[in-house]
């Protein structure tokens, strides 16, 4: 589309200080039209502005990101790309915790915790916010106290 043209243009002429300044500009513009694209560059982009629209507390543009970032990930993303794949899912996973959206955090998290590769501690946002979300939003301190009993034992 005309819109991710610009884009584009924008990614590859812009010096990292400019892009930093229009980062959500330029994310946007890449975001047009995305269905089916698997793009790498892209869902750097899309990292870099969720971790950006965290940073500044905007959860639901964080959520935005970092699910458009996810659905440009190849479908072996836990093998080509596991670092960029688990920072997605775990600000996706955050993100979706401020916003109240459980079903879709557990969503978020269960696929990083499926993934036996990642290690324990590249795991700890994911574990961080499901253990906020049974000891604030749910009152279930037992269990939350049982997952970090478990996490204690798998590291050790």
């Amino acid at each position: 589309s005309f819109r991710r043209s610009i884009g584009e243009i924008l990614y590859r002429e812009l010096s990292e200080n400019k892009l930093e300044t229009f980062l959500f500009e330029v994310a946007n513009l890449l975001n047009t039209d995305i269905t089916g694209v698997t793009n790498i560059e892209y869902a750097k982009i899309d990292l870099m502005a969720a971790e950006k629209a965290r940073d500044i507390s905007a959860f639901d543009k964080c959520s935005d990101y970092a699910s458009k970032g996810i659905s440009m990930l190849p479908s072996d993303k836990w093998d080509s790309h596991p670092e960029m794949a688990v920072k997605l899912y775990s600000l996706a996973a955050e993100a979706e915790r401020v916003l109240g959206r459980y079903s879709q955090m557990e969503i978020y998290c269960k696929e990083v915790l499926a993934q036996k590769s990642i290690s324990i501690l590249h795991k700890k946002d994911v574990y961080l916010a499901k253990l906020d979300r049974m000891a604030n939003a749910e009152l279930r301190y037992d269990d939350a106290i049982r997952l970090c009993l478990t996490v204690l034992k798998e590291l050790g």
